[in-house]
């Protein structure tokens, strides 16, 4: 039974971050795009979109991963030396200087809100010591986080040949660095002063949404003669939040705002399982309890549409061997969106539960003899009984009495 829990816990985590995910669409929102995309990054479910899987120039998008990577890898106050392959790089400019030299922390500011190609090309030799080496580590964990249809050349996206991702890629890419604290910290920045280096630098990030729509906190804009305008933004309203990408768009800030209100006024944030409602009893083999409570591991909320149909559904094993430790996980709990996995969640042991020593064996089998001794003495005098009623006595008259024969 573990063996098809587990076997289900993977098809469920393929089906969700690697294989195409169906989109949705809706006639009564217009968007002027290549490609589109709006996401429950809680979930990864995909609510909206058009060509999701589309390959598609992504301009400076590409410095999502860039900046993954560096923050993985690297140490924000570790020193960047600007080589003169960084500084010479055109396009977009955090205005460096050959011999420079800045902290990784402020170098990811320059990259995210000023959009520097030269602080990605900096960044990216002081990680791996060369532009060639960080990139393979870009597609390394494009990989890892099943973006399987992206293609890194370079870590600031300026247009080349097999350099390219896709509007699912892009959201997939986002999602997994807004669970990054530093870079949600950054993309959250609309602007900031620079001290260090040559000179003061004060940068202004480059994604207006920041300043133009309520509850915007990212995330990176992109544009080149290839791509068009791009743009992977991040809202959160009412506390929900949700991630839009627009490809090869014309405006990518008018855009992803009718993708994002689009979003906010249809679903609403619901509880999908509470995790004191969600639990079981599972027996316990050779514990010295028999059996152990389980419970979902954490209380679920995730939007959903109104005229969605929700509903829940726990996979466990019928039995599992001690011993047991508190908030081990034996089951999964998911939630099915119109009867597709969207979402799941452990389920865990609320107690520990030890497995039986020697003594608890001989104990449990003195424990058998003495109610098996009991029954049997009590069969025996349920027999005397009966015997007693069946046998006539002839009482004597010094008091003794006798059975008859």
């Amino acid at each position: 039974m573990m063996k098809k829990l587990v076997i289900s816990f993977l098809i469920f985590f393929l089906l969700s971050n690697i294989l195409p995910t169906f989109a949705l669409s809706d006639n009564s929102i217009k968007i002027d795009a290549k490609a589109y995309l709006l996401m429950d990054p809680i979930t990864g479910r995909i609510l909206l979109g058009k060509n999701i899987n589309g390959k598609k120039a992504m301009a400076s998008t590409t410095k999502i991963m860039t900046a993954i990577v560096a923050l993985e890898e690297g140490e924000l106050g570790s020193k960047v030396q600007v080589s003169k392959r960084a500084a010479g790089i055109g396009g977009s400019s955090f205005r460096l200087l050959p011999k420079e030299e800045m902290s990784l922390e402020n170098m990811l500011y320059g990259l995210l809100l000023s959009s520097g190609n030269d602080a990605a090309i900096a960044i990216a030799e002081h990680i791996s010591g060369s532009v060639e080496g960080f990139v393979e580590l870009m597609n390394k964990k494009a990989l890892e986080l099943g973006a399987i249809n992206t293609h890194y050349i370079n870590p600031h996206g300026l247009d080349a040949p097999g350099h390219y991702s896709t509007a699912e890629d892009l959201a997939i890419i986002a999602r997994y660095a807004l669970n990054i604290p530093k870079f949600r910290e950054i993309v959250n920045t609309k602007e900031k002063t620079i001290e260090e280096g040559n000179f003061t630098r004060k940068i202004v990030n480059t994604n207006k949404l920041l300043w133009s729509f309520d509850g915007a906190d990212g995330i990176k804009t992109g544009y080149t003669g290839k791509a068009g305008r791009c743009l992977v933004a991040s809202a959160v309203k009412n506390d929900i939040q949700l991630l839009s990408v627009v490809l090869g768009t014309r405006d990518h800030f008018k855009n992803s705002k009718v993708l994002l209100d689009y979003g906010f006024s249809n679903y609403k944030l619901v509880k999908a399982i509470e995790k004191s409602k969600c639990s079981n009893v599972v027996n316990v083999e050779n514990g010295k309890e028999d059996k152990v409570f389980i419970q979902a591991k954490d209380d679920i909320f995730i939007p959903k549409a109104e005229n969605e149909e929700m509903r829940l559904e726990m996979v466990i094993p019928n039995k599992i061997k001690a011993p047991i430790l508190k908030n081990q996980q034996i089951g999964v709990a998911y939630v099915y969106i119109n009867d597709k996995a969207v979402y799941s969640t452990p389920m865990i042991a609320k107690k520990d539960i030890k497995e039986k020593t020697l003594s608890d064996v001989i104990y449990d089998i003195f424990r058998i003899w003495l109610d098996i001794n009991k029954h049997l003495s009590s069969l025996s005098n349920l027999s005397n009984k009966s015997a007693l009623k069946l046998n006539p006595r002839i009482t004597l008259d010094r008091g003794w009495s006798f059975g008859s024969i």
